[in-house]
């Protein structure tokens, strides 16, 4: 990572992304360097030593504003949270005011980066909403029903908005990477979430989705039924 005297000045938001090396991270790369404020985006990978099979290795995708960091052996398979302790770690070298995850299984629109900026302007975080899609990348609808928080149209009994759908001041994650490093749960969203809640305030809101997520086989049927057509 760079020191903090040679970043560049003009960078807004980090993105952390816990990887493999899966072919749809080539994806997730492509929509991240066409963001309307691309020149506002620095990128870090965060790597262990579990790879997928066709996968570059980690220096290949470095640029100007994309960063590999390479954790110890297993650091990524953490119980039923995996990525959550290397999310830890990219939250503890972000440098920049604002910060926000990208997985492998997600893609943002052009102005995804710009619209959820703006919906945090005057406040200490923001979230948006998402597109769903099967791993056969059949559409299932956006998700107002889940993933919202608190607003309006909630159908589950918990609150949460997926790590991918959060955006905050780099103080916050700092203070919240020891959430992310400690469980072994599937739940670190939630986590965060409630964290959020407690010490941020209200969240900014884009209220419209900005991001394509591909869900897992199991939660299909879950998506299916309760997605709204946009």
């Amino acid at each position: 990572m760079q020191s903090k005297s040679s970043m560049d000045t003009d960078l807004v938001l980090t993105v952390i992304t816990p990887t493999m090396g899966r072919p749809s991270l080539d994806a997730l790369i492509m929509a991240i360097d066409r963001q309307t404020i691309t020149s506002a985006i620095f990128h870090i990978l965060l790597w262990d030593d579990k790879r997928d099979p066709w996968a570059h290795a980690p220096g290949y995708y470095e640029s100007t504003r994309r960063r590999s960091l390479i954790m110890l052996p297993g650091s990524g398979r953490n119980g039923a949270a995996p990525g959550s302790a290397l999310r830890a770690v990219g939250l503890m070298a972000v440098q920049t005011p604002w910060v926000t995850f990208a997985d492998e299984d997600v893609r943002w629109d052009p102005d995804h980066a710009e619209a959820i900026l703006a919906a945090a302007s005057g406040r200490q975080w923001a979230t948006s909403l998402r597109r769903v899609w099967s791993p056969q990348l059949a559409y299932l609808g956006v998700d107002r029903f889940e993933a919202i928080g608190d607003a309006p149209g909630r159908l589950v009994d918990y609150e949460m908005s997926d790590n991918n759908l959060m955006v905050f001041r780099r103080e916050l994650g700092t203070a919240a990477a020891v959430l992310y490093r400690e469980t072994r749960d599937y739940n670190d969203d939630r986590l965060m979430y409630a964290f959020l809640k407690q010490r941020a305030g209200q969240p900014g809101r884009t209220g419209r989705p900005t991001i394509d997520h591909i869900c897992p086989d199991r939660l299909v049927g879950f998506f299916s039924q309760h997605c709204s057509p946009s």
